[in-house]
């Protein structure tokens, strides 16, 4: 895991040095809101639709291919989670640290308007502490998995080079964590983290 976040994290930096170098890329910066649900392993969790928001550093990259590109962030994203079982209801708000990082195709419709289409992996990793962790789910009620990676599908349009607009669903690939309820017939789930992102960036 440590080893596939240094990729990510030279993949970006390469980015950078990338722009520096051939002024092939554009730098700008994002934010947005969340629409977060779980999904658990057993029908008896539920999880309603939840809203946060994110906001960082977003980079862009021309490859030498027509409509072909790059594009990577830095993101400080607040979810909130929510978990419903029997008479049962917790919730709270998690911060997570997320690197997604896209291949994307333009498809320009006119000299102002382009569409585009992105897909990539997301890395993200949960900063909020043990004690507000522990706080949600409790001292014996499982845990929440630091660190985790999803895939991104989305799209959207760009006016004028500059705002971009978009929706992004993220499709999780590992468990956001477990979950074990001693007041619920001792029942144990896994359970992962499902979200949706409007998101609005401006490139300067």
């Amino acid at each position: 895991m440590k080893k596939c976040l240094l990729v990510i994290v030279i993949a970006f930096a390469s980015m950078a040095a990338l722009a520096q170098t051939n002024k092939m890329f554009t730098w700008g910066v994002e934010a947005g809101m969340n629409f977060n649900s779980l999904s658990f392993d057993k029908e008896m969790f539920e999880s309603g639709n939840r809203a946060g928001f994110f906001v960082g550093p977003k980079v862009k990259v021309k490859v030498p291919i027509v409509g072909l590109g790059l594009d990577g962030a830095l993101i400080y994203s607040l979810n909130s989670a929510q978990v419903q079982a029997a008479d049962m209801v917790k919730s709270k708000n998690l911060s997570y640290l997320e690197i997604p990082l896209n291949v994307r195709y333009d498809f320009s419709l006119l000299k102002v308007l382009t569409l585009y289409l992105a897909t990539g992996p997301q890395y993200n990793y949960c900063l909020s502490s043990d004690a507000t962790i522990s706080d949600f789910y409790g001292p014996v009620d499982g845990g929440i998995s630091r660190s985790t990676w999803g895939w991104n599908v989305g799209g959207g349009v760009e006016i004028m080079k500059h705002l971009q607009l978009g929706v992004t669903y993220t499709i999780p690939i590992s468990n956001s964590g477990s979950l074990e309820l001693s007041d619920v017939a001792n029942v144990f789930t896994n359970y992962k983290q499902k979200t949706v992102k409007v998101r609005l960036a401006y490139f300067f």
